[in-house]
């Protein structure tokens, strides 16, 4: 088999951390690289959509209601409940010129977070507009009215009692003081372990809990590492944001698919590659080092395997699935084992409703709000934790200046973390739908009849895969095989938090890796580095 091809670095993956490496090494570095991506378009799970007429369109292809449905697996997601059915939502043209994402994203801090000094660093950028506002919606159980709490800068939490509120703010400051070392030093220590021994108010775990859920996609605490959720919280004042002020963010028209897009821009301009519709077969090993992939031939009339020959080869897939392209015996059986029977999904069940006109005035929200709803079951309905919802209206984020949808209409997402088995539970996943739209159906006078549809995208692996609390991620260097690095939300030792800012940090850490340099430094403030090395 003869090489078709020679370049500096190959990566496979052409998702947020793969071609942010790529830009990166073909930027600053001025490396030949190619990437392989085996999906149509890139983004990897971060992939988003805008409606054009009977049609959809991600990264230039355009795809009927059919196409949609199959193209969710490449973003780890699956089509759940449609109203009315995807067929009809499409031949009715009910998504035309709305912008709506595959699952949720983990898009933080706006132009303050990991994504956008990257962006920066690289000359580029998107609008990343914020949530402005916070507000609770108190649940009192199926097929009972529901109270609205607007939260003021300064004030009470409404719902919470003196000494709820109290014990809350303690808590929050007491995390804001968190160091790195905390931080690492946390790493393996269960969130929930960590919770019941400093004997929170009930109120203030309540509410921390859901914090929890939110930003790190995971329901139970008991599989959270504390460290990765306390770095949420030990940077809010370093950032100087919060969730009333605006701390989680979107993405303008064509949504969140625009990082990758802009990332491979960069790589274009400066001679690299990005090839579509390409699937690696095997990374190819000799004498214990990477030196390039097999790929899939469509260039011949033989059907034969090119190979691209590398110094180095980056492997953006997940943890889980990275063996079927490497060879399980370069590596050692027990590492084999650990990710690919321990490591598990971070589940995350988005709905994206779109409205005729806003709903959150009807109940005295601000539009731009992040709305809570703890709590929507009990503990006696057998899901591993008890399943928080969080809802907002992105198209009335940057302070109604969002691009995601038509003029005067709405498209409100919900989304809550569940276990990547409950997530392959229909009657899990059928379960919560309906007692989220039992609370929406109570809260807001008129939802039924201002809705014109909803999408249901349950995804078992939203931020990747994670691994048991206790043990480490993979660092983003092989210590077994030469030339060969990672990158992806849950790559590198020192990487803490998921999503798309997980894969910034994570993509920078690749690079000064391969090079040797410590551009870390140089793109992020202290705050979004990663934590110190005593995490190992």
């Amino acid at each position: 088999m003869s090489a078709n091809q020679k370049v500096d670095t190959v990566v496979i993956g052409a998702g947020v951390a793969g071609l942010g490496a790529a830009a990166l090494l073909a930027k600053d570095d001025g490396q030949r690289v190619i990437v392989l991506e085996r999906a149509p378009f890139v983004g990897g799970r971060t992939l988003s959509y805008v409606g054009k007429g009977d049609k959809v369109v991600a990264d230039g292809v355009e795809m009927d209601a059919d196409a949609f449905r199959r193209s969710l697996a490449y973003a780890h997601c699956q089509l759940g409940k449609c109203t009315p059915d995807i067929q009809e939502i499409f031949d009715r043209g009910l998504l035309d010129g709305r912008v709506f994402e595959a699952g949720g994203h983990g898009l933080f801090w706006g132009n303050r977070g990991r994504v956008n000094f990257l962006m920066d660093h690289l000359g580029v950028g998107h609008k990343l507009p914020l949530n402005r506002g916070l507000a609770f919606v108190k649940w009192e159980g199926e097929g009972k009215p529901t109270k609205a709490y607007q939260v003021e800068k300064g004030k009470p939490y409404p719902w919470m009692s003196p000494e709820g509120f109290n014990a809350t703010m303690t808590q929050l400051s007491d995390m804001a003081r968190s160091t790195f070392d905390d931080m690492a030093n946390l790493m393996r220590t269960p969130l929930q372990t960590w919770l019941e021994q400093r004997q929170m108010h009930p109120e203030a775990y309540d509410y921390i809990k859901v914090l929890a859920a939110s930003q790190t996609a995971q329901a139970e605490p008991a599989m959270t590492p504390t460290g990765d959720f306390l770095g949420y919280m030990a940077i809010a004042g370093d950032i100087r944001m919060n969730l009333v002020s605006g701390s989680v963010a979107t993405a303008d028209d064509p949504g969140c698919i625009a990082i990758p897009q802009a990332f491979e821009r960069v790589v274009l301009e400066h001679g690299g590659q990005v090839l579509r519709n390409t699937r690696v077969k095997e990374v190819l090993i000799e004498n214990g080092r990477a030196v390039g992939v097999r790929i899939g031939a469509t260039d011949n009339a033989y059907d034969e395997d090119r190979v691209i020959l590398a110094d180095n080869v980056i492997c953006t897939i997940p943890p889980k699935y990275i063996f079927n392209v490497l060879p399980k015996q370069a590596f050692p059986a027990e590492w084999v084992q650990l990710l690919q029977q321990e490591f598990w999904g971070a589940g995350l069940l988005t709905g994206w409703y779109g409205m005729k006109r806003p709903q959150l005035p009807d109940i005295g929200i601000a539009e731009g709000s992040f709305v809570y709803m703890p709590g929507i079951t009990t503990p006696d309905e057998g899901f591993i934790g008890v399943v928080d919802m969080v809802m907002c209206d992105f198209t009335a984020w940057g302070d109604g200046t969002s691009k995601r949808g038509p003029a005067n209409k709405r498209e409100y997402l919900f989304s809550t973390a569940l276990t990547d088995k409950e997530m392959r539970n229909p009657d899990r996943v059928g379960r919560v739908i309906s007692l989220c739209e039992d609370w929406a159906k109570r809260t807001f006078p008129h939802w039924e009849e201002d809705m014109e549809f909803c999408i249901w995208t349950p995804s078992p692996e939203a931020y990747g895969l994670w691994r048991p609390v206790g043990t480490d991620r993979p660092d983003v260097k092989s210590p077994w095989v030469e030339g060969l690095y990672f990158a992806g939300d849950q790559y590198g030792a020192r990487l803490w938090g998921g999503g798309v800012d997980g894969a910034s940090l994570s993509a920078v850490m690749c690079v000064d890796a391969i090079t040797g340099t410590q551009r870390e430094e140089a793109i992020f403030p202290q705050f979004h580095r990663g934590i110190p090395a005593v995490a190992a």
